[in-house]
């Protein structure tokens, strides 16, 4: 069993490199390989805390309750959307360790980061615009809670199918970017609808 781990391990790690396989990093790999076990956690309030967490099928807490909210387990992948007591969201796995980084701020955009895991996205295709609460600025994180592009932007808008975003500039002025973080807009509105007409007219023609 060692060796078949170490061998998937190896595999994986191959594949990921040369683009066949989604960027997991090992707390959402540790996510599915615990997935079976969802099925039997179920989200809880504690009467005496008001604070959440997960029972096992016997009635015992499998998962202490410590959370401000919980959600029900997604069985496909073993995770679980829940928020700290600091407001923020993340994911947890059926062993109660982060799967997704606690940096959202939507529990909606933890969900559909999950859903992006389930489906096999590629890391950094799907993204998810978040204020960064140390510097009130914008930035978009992937699917693990991580920062893909950095928290340098006034304002953000939602990153569209086709991997296009309005951001406003530090200089209060509006452009769009790509997934990559390249300017493909050059910021010279001063509205996110200017910006945002532009790109559908870039589309159209």
């Amino acid at each position: 069993m060692k060796r078949l781990f170490l061998l998937l391990a190896a595999t994986t790690t191959l594949c990921t490199s040369c683009g066949l396989l989604p960027a997991l990093n090992q707390t959402t790999m540790a996510a599915g390989i615990t997935a079976p076990l969802a099925n039997h956690l179920k989200a809880t309030e504690d009467p005496g805390t008001g604070l959440y967490g997960y029972l096992n099928s016997f009635g015992l807490w499998a998962i202490p309750p410590t959370f401000r909210y919980a959600k029900s387990f997604n069985t496909e992948v073993g995770m679980a959307v829940v928020q700290l007591q600091n407001g923020f969201w993340g994911a947890i796995n059926t062993l109660g360790k982060t799967a997704i980084l606690f940096n959202f701020t939507s529990s909606l955009d933890v969900d559909s980061a999950i859903r992006s895991i389930a489906k096999g996205r590629y890391q950094g295709i799907d993204l998810w615009e978040v204020r960064d609460h140390a510097t009130g600025y914008w930035g978009y994180l992937d699917y693990t809670g991580n920062w893909f592009l950095p928290p340098i932007y006034k304002s953000a808008k939602a990153m569209s199918d086709r991997g296009i975003a309005v951001v406003q500039f530090q200089d209060d002025r509006w452009g769009a970017i790509d997934r990559k973080g390249a300017i493909v807009i050059q910021p010279n509105f001063s509205s996110w609808l200017d910006v945002d007409s532009a790109i559908r007219n870039l589309y159209l023609n």
